[in-house]
């Protein structure tokens, strides 16, 4: 599913969040939005997710037009930063609530369920409780709750930011292995950039709601188009000289 924005803008009263973005997310790519606290990132993946509602502009699924539709009519998943698990519920139920809300037979959800557990995993998990899980067990059963719907798209919303760093490492190998597997377009924003290098077929670079550069993490790296990505991208930062342009 490629996503396509066009002219997107999001306001929020007075404060411009995001100033007419245009932007095509590929198919079955791993594009990552990466920016500073405050860019607009999670605002523009909201606006993807149906959660925001442009100020004007138009949002496509191929070339459906999807601006107007609720997150239910999208066929997204969507992980958050915090897992948003239901305490109350095992597992297998917090695996399995999207498929019971949309009222699909007990066989068929039992199978989807037991399927992504192993795909990441987390069978040996599926009785449990939330608070019995680890950090990282706890972003796999989030994961898993996103991908059992067999969604088009699949967000993330800095799903890893609570880990400690190894297990960042392992889990972020893990995420990008699995998005190949399932040829699953995944829209991620972080403001990482170790992280977005790692992980992105697409790097989207976002500085005060406005896109500065969209590449891969090559050209992104090697060939920033602006002085904001030549000194956000790196570490150390790319040295700055003046110097004046003359004639032959």
């Amino acid at each position: 599913m490629e996503v396509r924005l066009e002219n997107v803008t999001k306001r929020f009263g007075r404060v411009v969040a995001l100033d007419s973005v245009t932007l095509t997310l590929p198919r079955s790519k791993f594009s990552v939005l990466l920016g500073p606290s405050g860019s607009g990132k999670t605002t523009l993946l909201y606006l993807i997710a149906g959660i925001y509602k442009p100020t004007k502009g138009k949002i496509f699924f191929d070339d459906r037009d999807v601006t107007t539709l609720p997150p239910n009519k999208r066929n997204i998943g969507l992980v958050f930063q915090n897992y948003a698990l239901y305490p109350h519920m095992t597992v297998y139920d917090n695996i399995a609530f999207p498929l019971k809300i949309r009222k699909m037979p007990k066989r068929v959800i039992d199978e989807r369920v037991r399927w992504v557990a192993k795909l990441l995993h987390i069978e040996e998990l599926l009785d449990r409780y939330p608070h019995q899980l680890s950090g990282g067990q706890q972003q796999r059963v989030a994961l898993a709750r996103a991908l059992v719907k067999q969604p088009d798209v699949l967000l993330l919303d800095e799903p890893l930011s609570n880990l400690d760093a190894l297990l960042r490492l392992y889990i972020r190998a893990e995420l990008k292995k699995l998005q190949r597997e399932l040829e699953i377009t995944a829209i991620y924003v972080t403001h990482d950039q170790a992280e977005a290098m790692a992980l992105a077929d697409q790097i989207v670079v976002i500085h005060k709601g406005r896109v500065q550069q969209v590449g891969t993490p090559s050209e992104i790296y090697y060939k920033p188009r602006n002085l904001f990505v030549a000194t956000f991208i790196g570490n150390p930062p790319a040295n700055i000289l003046p110097a004046e342009v003359g004639s032959n």
